[in-house]
């Protein structure tokens, strides 16, 4: 058993079988990928790595077990599982689930764990891969500890990603842990937990505005995944890419097309794209023109054609970017109240009802386009969308 320093924990305590998941190539390639993408463009210490958060959800599901009272056996195969549990991301985190939807790093890290060399060191370790692979799915007696709707994963990314971006948030995991139980197999919150609940939901809730919907991040993450398109279109394969790291990646694109080249040096030099555009998933409603870019796809792709057309811009140089809104999971997390009644988390708290109603606020999409192109990409927009009146909002163009 080794002790690993660690920002957040302090000491992380790995056991010899881990150490040795942890000495794999695939497991130290997380080292080489930003826990955050692009977001260091906007918070400078941003710089810490999935590698890190793998170590404090092992650490984590340690910890839930000693508090669910699992047996040894049990124990390994949820930190197991745990530890494992992002080793199938591609550069910059959640990018490439964006260049071809539908495309989900847990299944990659199901795959890793059932085909590649990590088979064979768990099988070492007495540790039945399939089931490790089960439980980083969320499923099995105790998948919902290391992936449902409140887990050891999210209790350490949202206080990791706090502490790197300066951001002040109040998630204590050693309280949620205690006053969690398990219950026909679900990872239940004991009604004396509902404020250490509400406590995390509001942390995911401020941190989507400050940091994962951050415009700045989405341009820097938009432009990424336009570039990772043009290569694919340029003969690379998608899973030669996947599985790359953050620098090998932009490596790839300084050997590619003038598009992807253009790109790199952009995020290097932090010459980003801006806004010439930004609305609210409320403001959607009613506006016929908005709900088509919303919702299709192909609209979207037409819209940056034409504004680039009118704007006199080459593909790619203007991009509409629509993530989901943002839909906060914990609201589905169960409480066990003390007549030993189960209800959902919603119905036990005025706060949470509040912030289900209030996540919509969060949910936004924009226009980027580079600086110089601004004024007349929203010329061309104001044109296109006439007569549905699109207006800049008066921060567009801003940082």
């Amino acid at each position: 058993m080794q002790s690993l320093r660690d920002s957040i924990h302090r000491n992380i305590l790995v056991e010899d079988w881990a150490l040795d998941l942890l000495d794999t190539r695939e497991m130290q390639r997380l080292r080489r990928i930003r826990q955050l993408g692009t977001a260091f463009l906007v918070y400078p210490g941003a710089n810490h790595t999935r590698f890190e958060h793998a170590l404090g959800a092992y650490k984590l599901a340690g910890d839930a077990a000693r508090a669910l009272a699992l047996s040894p056996d049990d124990a390994r195969h949820l930190q197991a599982a745990a530890l494992l549990h992002d080793v199938g991301h591609g550069p910059f985190s959640h990018l490439f689930e964006e260049v071809v939807p539908g495309q989900k790093h847990e299944e990659f890290s199901v795959d890793l764990v059932q085909w590649s060399g990590l088979n064979d060191l768990l099988k070492r370790a007495g540790l039945e891969p399939k089931r490790v692979a089960s439980l980083l799915r969320g499923k099995g007696e105790h998948g919902s500890v290391v992936s449902g709707d409140i887990d050891v994963d999210r209790m350490d990314y949202l206080v990791r990603d706090a502490h790197y971006t300066g951001l002040r948030v109040s998630v204590d995991p050693e309280r949620l842990l205690s006053v969690m139980t398990l219950r026909d197999g679900e990872f239940l919150v004991r009604e004396e937990g509902v404020t250490a609940c509400e406590s995390l939901l509001v942390a995911r809730f401020l941190m989507y505005p400050s940091v994962y919907f951050h415009h700045t991040c989405r341009a820097g993450e938009s432009m990424l995944v336009r570039a990772a398109q043009d290569l694919l279109e340029n003969g690379y394969h998608y899973d030669s890419l996947r599985v790359m790291d953050d620098t090998e990646f932009l490596s790839a694109l300084k050997q590619g097309s003038r598009y992807a080249r253009d790109v790199a040096e952009r995020i290097d030099d932090r010459r980003l794209f801006k806004r010439a555009f930004e609305g609210t998933h409320r403001r959607v409603q009613g506006d016929a023109f908005l709900e088509s870019v919303v919702r299709d796809p192909a609209e979207r792709a037409k819209l940056e054609k034409e504004l680039a057309d009118a704007a006199g811009l080459n593909d790619g140089y203007v991009l509409v970017d629509v993530p989901a809104p943002p839909l906060v999971r914990e609201v589905g997390a169960k409480v066990l109240g003390k007549d030993d009644r189960i209800l959902p988390l919603r119905e036990a708290s005025t706060l949470v009802r509040t912030l289900v109603a209030a996540q919509m606020d969060h949910g936004k999409f924009w226009v980027f386009a580079p600086k110089e192109s601004l004024p007349a990409v929203t010329r061309a927009l104001e044109r296109i969308a006439s007569p549905q009146k699109v207006k800049p909002t008066p921060h567009m163009g801003a940082g």
